[in-house]
């Protein structure tokens, strides 16, 4: 299934990859769900959707609560604003009116997501913002793709949660679920939402995914870019090693494969999930670290 949104570093084409590393469990808790590509390309019966994003998360629920609402309130953006005035003039809308109706909300987020430029979400410190103009002729409307990420919801009694990543690990993770992070990428994007994400940043994350899994025996997975900082970071982990397409750069100026990590905290054999044939086979391709 295609995403709704178009997401810097999702996780589309990545997934033929990253599928073989998801393993059984009751539900996925999926930390950083930007563009969601992981949620609507496996088949848990449960999941809880994290992302620190309140834009995102009023996105996906009014999507889910109003799928034929938002696609009324979004479609006549597409139709009669494509030009660099129109986008200007819906962001600065946007950014002005914080308390809008979830619903008009929701239809200028995509509104400017599929307008902007290649799929960035990029904020500034005062919470509004700031993703340039994409220059596209006629953007794509996801009319289908909002309908069927309503129904997958519906089907597998989805929740989203707008909470950092230590409260949703503290609140929503048993011993009955697996865990799926694809965090800020180390020298690729340096702020999440209007706060920074670092080396200081990965850290408390690597420390609060160690502490998770030693505390409920949950199988981590990690998406992550293939840097020293990475393997620092997250020195506990197993990596595997793949490439992922990717452009973000001014004028295609980092397009190409770039080196990516699927890092692994898997259970213990003792676990009812070391079992499952499906928990952790290798990847064809991947190199194991």
């Amino acid at each position: 299934m295609k995403p709704i949104l178009k997401w810097a570093g999702g996780k589309s084409r990545l997934m033929p990859r990253l599928r073989p590393f998801l393993p059984a469990a009751e539900y996925l808790v999926e930390l950083f769900v930007g563009g969601a590509s992981v949620f609507l390309n496996t088949d848990y019966s449960r999941y809880v959707l994290a992302d620190i994003n309140p834009d995102l998360i009023n996105f996906y629920q009014a999507v889910v609560n109003a799928p034929d609402s938002v696609i009324r309130a979004a479609l006549p953006l597409f139709s009669h604003g494509s030009s660099q005035c129109d986008y200007n003039r819906h962001r600065a809308d946007f950014n002005h009116r914080h308390t809008s109706a979830c619903i008009e909300r929701a239809a200028l987020f995509l509104y400017l997501n599929r307008h902007g430029y290649n799929g960035l979400c990029r904020y500034n410190l005062r919470g509004g913002l700031n993703v340039p103009y994409g220059r596209y002729k006629k953007p794509y409307f996801p009319a289908a793709e909002i309908r069927l990420f309503a129904e997958k919801v519906r089907d597998t009694h989805t929740r989203f949660v707008c909470l950092p990543f230590e409260e949703t690990l503290a609140f929503h993770v048993d011993e009955h679920c697996a865990v799926y992070v694809d965090p800020p990428y180390f020298d690729c994007f340096t702020g999440y939402y209007i706060a920074p994400f670092q080396d200081e940043e990965h850290q408390a994350l690597a420390y609060a995914l160690t502490e998770t899994h030693l505390r409920w025996d949950v199988p981590v997975v990690l998406s992550g870019s293939n840097t020293p900082k990475t393997h620092a970071a997250y020195r506990g982990f197993t990596f595997h090693y793949t490439h992922a397409r990717y452009s973000i750069a001014a004028r295609g100026a980092s397009r190409g494969k770039a080196g990516e990590v699927i890092a692994t905290l898997p259970v213990r054999q003792s676990h009812p999930l070391a079992s499952k044939p499906h928990a952790f086979v290798a990847a064809e391709g991947l190199e194991v670290a």
